[in-house]
């Protein structure tokens, strides 16, 4: 018996294909799983940055520094194809592109790939906040800070609705990016397992994330209900079942790009973060 670590992202998206697996209702011969719910990404990316996890679902800007450690899953590598969720530049008030240079930015991490994507697309910035879990974030919104890259879009456009916040769209990172990418997709997380597993028992674990994956989109009425419950007690909040339904819905489209695809996008975007020196040298993508 083997027994993988995982740590999943309290975010609906990332966390709805690993529910099937924590709930038992797939499972592998011959794998013990464990699991600890962690409730931000940049927790997650310090979990694999210092290896006390086998499995997780960093961001994408995290692969260059666990290169060495971890394999990236082909079939899970969260990518933007189409602007649904193209992490949109907000603010409080209407502001132009030039004025993002000067401004106070909110982000969610300092290793997050929306952050690496504005350095990337945008550049500079004035001040820099770093408010890790998203709720908070659009809370800070034109108090602590005067934009915020919306990872979670969906989630954010509807949360500040409900807080009586109208935001503004400067720009997005999506809009910048497919400018200067030549159409490639733009990847945004991924899901990795640790090299010291093995290549044969990570490949096993792929198809177990793929069957659990398979099973939660097709028993939405039995994962959503799970998804509330456990985002609740991460975040400390009650999460209102529409807006995790909703994106569940949209990072079913990110989770299901085609794995050329998806590497045609992670090619593109480490090869233009180490040209402008933001991210080390990737010497080749390991996926599996």
């Amino acid at each position: 018996m083997v027994t993988i670590k995982i740590g999943a992202l309290a975010d609906s998206g990332d966390l709805y294909p690993f529910i099937p697996m924590m709930e038992g209702w797939v499972k592998e011969d011959g794998i013990n799983l464990e699991f600890q719910v962690i409730p931000t990404v940049q927790d997650v990316n310090m979990s694999v940055l210092t290896k006390v996890v086998d499995v997780s679902v960093p961001s994408a800007a995290m692969y260059p520094y666990i290169q060495d450690d971890y394999f990236i899953l082909g079939n899970a590598v969260a990518t933007a194809i189409d602007g649904i969720t193209g992490m949109p530049v907000l603010s409080t008030s209407e502001m132009r592109l030039d004025d993002l240079k000067k401004s106070t930015l909110i982000v969610h991490g300092p290793n997050t790939s929306a952050f690496t994507l504005y350095r990337l697309l945008v550049g500079k910035y004035g001040k820099l906040v770093i408010i890790p879990r998203v709720l908070d974030e659009i809370k800070e919104l034109g108090k602590s800070g005067d934009v915020l890259v919306a990872v979670h879009e969906i989630k954010m456009m509807y949360a500040m609705r409900k807080l009586g916040i109208k935001p503004y769209v400067i720009t997005s990172m999506w809009d910048m990016w497919s400018k200067i990418s030549g159409g490639a997709p733009m990847p945004m997380g991924t899901v990795v397992v640790s090299k010291e597993l093995g290549k044969e028992m990570a490949l096993k674990f792929k198809e177990l994330y793929e069957r659990s994956k398979k099973f939660a989109e097709k028993n939405l009425d039995k994962v959503i209900p799970r998804d509330v419950e456990i985002m609740s007690e991460a975040q400390g909040v009650n999460m209102d079942r529409e807006i995790v339904e909703k994106t569940i819905w949209a990072d079913i489209q990110e989770y299901n790009v085609p794995q050329e695809k998806a590497m045609e996008g992670l090619n593109k975007f480490y090869s233009l973060t180490h040209e402008r020196g933001l991210l080390p040298l990737v010497k080749s993508i390991d996926v599996i």
